[in-house]
């Protein structure tokens, strides 16, 4: 009886020990040493979409501008023409100007390309481009946030709810960076999406050229010799966030990350997260 007893307590205490461990670095199969984030928030993918790191990466997040995965892909998906002309709406330029948002520089009146949009969605993560390009593709940006939802749906991407094309804070746009590496690893399957992600800078063929480059290369040294491409996002409640496509020894990874503190001043933590992600592997 008493060995019984010291052997149910065992079981007890095994099963608390577990029951208690951290959410981090959940597969104890994968030999990744990934070092104390400053995100609250991420998930590590490899090629094949296997899970390699966690942390939080269920927890209901803001996607800011991560939000523009989505944007893209969708409006990848259903143009028929990436040379098909729009003009750009002063009322466009005044609207997210006066929200503070990020712009990737058009002005009103511009003619501008699908491809011009996809890219200044993108790049420079422009709002005037996102609800331009929710426009000429959908007839309008409700309508076309639909077409986002509807694909958040296929994907499997239980935790999201998009309100807008953009990712400016709405306490009902929400998802999970589980979610997101979903629709990261969907999107980086097409050769376009694949294309821009992974472009540092790209001229438009407007009347005066814009040059748009990539938020993400700029942020920090040797950024280039460690992530092929990615999508920077902030606003004030989703803190600084990235999903970025590692390269490490000819094999890639897709890391997701969110919530990490600062602003798009600050240091950019979010990118030294990736940098040391990259150096861990």
């Amino acid at each position: 009886m008493k060995k019984l007893f010291l052997l149910c307590c065992l079981c007890v205490a095994a099963f608390f020990l577990y029951a208690n461990k951290s959410t981090e670095n959940v597969d104890a199969d994968i030999d990744v040493e990934i070092p104390s984030l400053h995100s609250q928030n991420a998930i590590l993918l490899d090629e094949s979409g296997q899970s390699l790191y966690e942390k939080n990466a269920d927890a209901i997040i803001y996607p800011a501008s991560l939000t523009k995965i989505m944007t893209a892909i969708v409006a990848i998906e259903e143009s028929d023409d990436l040379q098909k002309h729009t003009m750009i709406d002063p009322q466009t330029i005044s609207t997210f100007t006066a929200q503070n948002a990020s712009m990737a520089g058009f002005k009103g009146g511009d003619f501008v390309t699908v491809e011009d949009l996809l890219y200044g969605t993108v790049l420079p993560s422009g709002a005037d481009a996102t609800a331009t390009l929710a426009k000429v593709i959908a007839g309008s940006e409700a309508d076309f946030v639909s077409l986002m939802n509807d694909k958040a749906r296929e994907l499997g991407m239980n935790d999201t709810h998009f309100v807008n094309a953009s990712g400016l804070h709405d306490v009902e746009h929400v998802s999970s960076v589980r979610d997101i590496s979903k629709l990261f690893r969907y999107a980086l399957e097409n050769p376009l999406f694949y294309k821009i992600l992974t472009t540092r800078s790209y001229v438009t063929e407007v009347p005066n050229e814009l040059v748009m480059s990539s938020t993400l290369f700029t942020k920090l040294p040797g950024v280039e010799n460690a992530i092929l491409g990615g999508k920077t996002g902030y606003t004030p409640e989703a803190g600084l966030c990235l999903a970025s496509l590692l390269e490490k020894n000819g094999n890639h990874y897709l890391l997701i990350t969110t919530n990490a503190t600062g602003n798009i001043r600050s240091e950019p933590l979010h990118v030294q997260d990736a940098l040391n992600v990259h150096a861990a592997l």
